[in-house]
């Protein structure tokens, strides 16, 4: 005889549960050119920062574009300097509400969200450059002479890792014997990583860390790179680095 837990059959689900099996609520994005705060002065033009004013659940906030800069109106933004931005913007902060609303339930603040979206929105390839760096860094500053490392400009985001590597290598003949194990390969990974994306650094269509974490950028990265590499060992060890990077950087910056 099959018996049903009756104390089971009638538990009402929890909060977080409810607002996960509820229809999904409809998030609507407005961008605007912020005049209410001081703007930048170019002869006789006054630029003004881009933001955006979000819906939800007939709540809204509004919060400072990631990618945007300083612009005279809307026009200037995707017609004229970015194609492609608030596209990437509009994006980006749609899958972040979707993406915590699954992970607090309940507990979604939307006034809180600037905070989650400002980290999600970094680039994939810029957390990778930033891990690279660092070891580097961290080789560099044990060899002699110091001097030598003080003059590197690491904290420049317009210096490339690529570039930073390039100079150590024909500077310090014994980098190679210090540096961290599977660190060419770990290279080798943000090089290709670049490559498979670098049409769309320029277009504002390069995946970000809240891709990441739907997994949509972990599917469109997998078929790219397995097209490149055959060896299934290879893929694997690409997408468990980029993962315990983003996932590291994601954690250090909870603490």
């Amino acid at each position: 005889m099959y018996c049903v837990n009756i104390t089971e059959a009638m538990k009402k689900p929890t909060k977080r549960e409810r607002a996960v099996s509820t229809k999904p609520k409809k998030v609507t994005v407005k961008f605007f050119i912020n005049k209410a705060v001081l703007p930048v002065v170019d002869g006789k033009t006054r630029r003004y920062p881009l933001y955006m004013l979000i819906t939800y659940d007939r709540k809204n906030t509004m919060m400072r574009c990631h990618y945007g800069q300083y612009y005279k109106d809307l026009n200037e933004v995707d017609k004229v300097h970015y194609p492609g931005l608030l596209v990437m913007e509009e994006r980006i902060i749609k899958k972040t509400i979707s993406y915590e609303l699954t992970q607090r339930g309940s507990e979604f603040d939307l006034k809180g969200t600037y905070k989650k979206y400002d980290r999600y929105a970094i680039g994939i390839h810029v957390l990778l450059e930033k891990y690279l760096k660092a070891q580097l860094w961290n080789v560099i500053s044990r060899l002699e002479p110091i001097e030598y490392a003080k003059a590197f400009n690491f904290n420049d985001p317009d210096v490339e890792f690529n570039t930073l590597y390039k100079i150590a290598r024909k500077v310090y003949k014994d980098l190679p014997l210090l540096q961290p194990k599977n660190f060419e390969q770990g290279i080798e990974i943000y090089q290709t990583f670049v490559k498979l994306y670098q049409g769309s650094f320029f277009q504002y269509g390069f995946p970000v860390v809240i891709e990441w974490l739907d997994n949509s950028a972990v599917d469109d990265y997998s078929k790219k790179i397995k097209s490149l590499f055959k060896n299934s060992s290879m893929v694997n060890k690409s997408i468990e680095f980029i993962d315990r990077i983003i996932r590291s950087e994601l954690e250090y910056g909870n603490t």
